[in-house]
């Protein structure tokens, strides 16, 4: 069961990487609900994620404005 988790998050973290938009989604919706943090998710995917953030109308740290 822990490795099927595990090859799962790590072909997530793939998507990320290549800039799918699911991946996207599944961040911004974790943030929102203050699973984890901006500063958690890979340095190269933040400015998207907070783009993201910002044009669904939520501040970096997934409250509604």
């Amino acid at each position: 069961m822990r490795i099927k988790l595990a090859r799962q998050l790590l072909q997530w973290a793939v998507k990320l990487m290549r800039g799918d938009e699911t991946m996207l989604a599944v961040y911004v919706m974790m943030i929102h609900k203050n699973m984890i943090k901006l500063s958690d998710v890979l340095v190269q995917s933040r400015d998207k994620i907070a783009q993201a953030l910002e044009d669904a109308g939520m501040d970096q740290d997934g409250n509604i404005v």
